[in-house]
């Protein structure tokens, strides 16, 4: 029974020695306007995946992107509420029959269809008119931050991938925060 707990400490040890082959998303804009009283958030990423996630993807699984967003005061308290804590969800799946690549905005059904992945992964990342906050919800000068994070859910992924997924850095897919300052 001693060489069952060397055996998975062995294999924890292996695991975390891996080197990190995993893709990072890139956030690479980030912008907010307004519009008739309404600010709106405009932003573009790019989606980097692993070989491990292209290669699920091919064969039918689907992947699910979560975008968080957040718009708080510059200079809050940690216990004060954020004026936006919002979450996207986006899915990607290939459709071997068809020989498409359908892209699926998660909160209103909206679906697309694209010949090719990387038009896909262009879609996907272009996220555009998401409504954020009345501006008359900002106070005039002060200052805040909207800050904004991709990752590929994992919790969504089918149930005997997930075990591999969250062992293995080449599915630990996300973007670092993109801050864009936002001064009414």
């Amino acid at each position: 029974m001693r060489w069952a707990g060397w055996l998975c400490l062995l294999l924890i040890a292996l695991t975390a020695s891996r080197p990190a082959v995993a893709k990072a998303f890139e956030v690479e804009g980030l912008t907010a306007r307004e519009v008739e009283g309404v600010y709106l958030m405009d932003a573009t990423i790019l989606y980097q995946f692993s070989d491990e996630a292209l290669e699920a993807l091919e064969s039918g699984v689907p992947l699910t992107l979560e975008v968080h967003i957040q718009l708080r005061r510059e200079g809050a308290w940690i216990w004060e509420a954020d004026l936006l804590d919002a979450r996207l969800r986006y899915r990607i799946l290939h459709q071997a029959l068809h020989g498409l690549y359908q892209v699926t905005d998660l909160s209103n059904g909206t679906q697309q269809y694209f010949a090719t992945r990387k038009a896909a992964f262009t879609a996907l990342g272009r996220i555009q008119d998401v409504q954020l906050i009345q501006a008359e919800k900002l106070q005039s000068g002060e200052r805040y931050k909207l800050s904004l994070r991709s990752s590929l859910d994992i919790e969504a992924l089918p149930l005997p991938l997930r075990p591999l997924a969250y062992l293995s850095p080449a599915w630990n897919l996300s973007s670092e925060w993109s801050i864009w300052r936002l001064q009414p």
